[in-house]
């Protein structure tokens, strides 16, 4: 329901309407008013100034206060929150980049600034924190999306209720399920990468060599030279290795390869 303010009056949901500042202290001086429990009178006559007007101090934020003023908005607090997430997390698995730790570490920080303000469920933030380590643990465990899908429901379920309800004040869910829903999926497929780069046989290097597949050139008895990936090595090999054969790296010694004779399918 709406009402004008001569409305709002003549219901009694305010006690007058005034036209300014100065008729608001002419009409308000003298009224009692209950403060904690207790009834006290205005006295308002010492509020003007020599020229008969009020007199109005403004007090202006300081620049704390005009950040934390534009912070302490649930959608942004959670927006904060989750770019942290996000950032620190790109950070950990991929030691080094330096940006997204450090803008994840301010955004987290500026996050908690305003929830500290903010009437945050207690119990949505422990779902909240429960969803994003179950995604990170789902890329380490063979689980087969289960963990990953638990953790996402958890992340979606703490961003629904992360304020309390009594206060008014919710993120949207178009908010939640879109920003929420994707920051997990981010973090799910960032995690599965790198648990397979990981597991990904090294191609480069002395273990780059274990396993490759070269070709006799002479005898080997027990040592002759082998050429593995279009290289000539110095190679020796338990086996006797006859000129053509091909030859399977089994181990890297220096300059030197261990190698021995390719089996034959079936043999």
């Amino acid at each position: 329901m709406s009402a004008t303010a001569e409305e709002a009056a003549r219901l009694g949901v305010v006690d007058f309407v005034a036209k300014d500042l100065d008729e608001l202290v002419t009409r308000a001086d003298g009224r009692r008013v209950d403060v904690a429990g207790e009834t006290r009178r205005l006295a308002l006559r010492d509020v003007r100034g020599p020229d008969g007007h009020v007199r109005v101090q403004v007090y202006r934020m300081r620049l704390s206060q005009r950040v934390l003023n534009a912070i302490a908005e649930p959608q942004i607090a959670y927006l904060l929150m989750m770019a942290g997430l996000l950032g620190l997390y790109i950070e950990f698995t991929h030691p080094g980049v330096a940006f997204p730790g450090v803008a994840g570490a301010i955004c987290l920080l500026l996050a908690l600034a305003a929830l500290h303000v903010l009437p945050v469920n207690t119990s949505a933030l422990a779902h909240l924190l429960l969803g994003i380590a179950l995604l990170v643990a789902e890329a380490f465990l063979p689980t087969f999306g289960v963990v990953g899908a638990g953790g996402l429901v958890a992340l979606l379920l703490g961003s629904l209720f992360l304020f309390d309800a009594e206060t008014g004040l919710a993120v949207p869910r178009s908010l939640v399920f879109g920003v929420g829903g994707g920051v997990g999926a981010v973090i799910l497929v960032v995690g599965t990468l790198v648990l397979r780069a990981q597991r990904r046989r090294p191609v480069l290097g002395p273990e780059g060599m274990l396993g490759a597949v070269g070709i006799a050139r002479g005898r080997l008895a027990p040592d002759g030279t082998v050429v593995v990936r279009g290289e000539y090595w110095n190679a020796e090999s338990d086996d006797l290795v006859d000129d053509g054969e091909r030859v399977e790296v089994t181990g890297v010694d220096g300059l030197r390869l261990r190698v021995r004779r390719m089996r034959r399918a079936g043999a």
